[in-house]
């Protein structure tokens, strides 16, 4: 499925249930990064959890056909849902993400990051399509987006902004 961008931020908070894989792509690799952190805190508190959150470089997906199947269908040792990230993801990856979305072993939610993907990204078009997967777009904000994220920040630390200060 593809996310709309007005949908970006509460997609983030609260995935789908169902969801077995996102891509978070695009050229703010700030707001990528911090869009793939989010989704991932929806199923596991601590990032630093070993036993439920394990690190895939592209490398390693190209030396080991079956590491990503074996890592989603594993169990954490102290329980819960695991997270399976996956950072600097290219059009390489597409055909071991069509397998892995095909089958879609064990609960894991794997979080694929990439940067800036074309429309006819293969990687992409795969995340778009897919029942099990998700394609959430990063751009910088501006316009509109860019005044409710002032507004949203200083709000959360009880500060407010005059019109002229906010415009400069």
């Amino acid at each position: 499925m593809k996310i709309a961008p007005r949908d970006a931020e509460s997609f983030a908070h609260a995935p789908p249930a169902g969801l077995r894989a996102v891509l978070v792509h695009g050229p703010d690799t700030g707001l990528v990064r911090e869009r793939a952190d989010r989704i991932a805190r929806s199923v596991v508190d601590d990032l630093d959890d070993p036993f439920r959150l394990a690190e895939l470089t592209p490398a390693a997906l190209k030396d080991d056909p079956a590491l990503l199947n074996d890592e989603a269908a594993a169990i954490a040792l102290t329980g819960g849902r695991r997270v399976i990230r996956l950072r600097e993801a290219g059009d390489a990856l597409a055909e071991r993400f069509a397998a892995f979305l095909d089958v879609a072993p064990g609960d894991a939610l794997v979080v694929v990051e990439a940067g800036a993907l074309p429309a006819r990204s293969k990687l992409r078009k795969l995340f778009e399509g897919a029942k099990l997967g998700a394609a959430l777009a990063c751009y910088a904000d501006e316009g509109a987006a860019l005044d409710r994220l002032i507004e949203t920040t200083l709000a959360g630390l009880g500060l407010a902004i005059e019109r002229d200060a906010r415009a400069a």
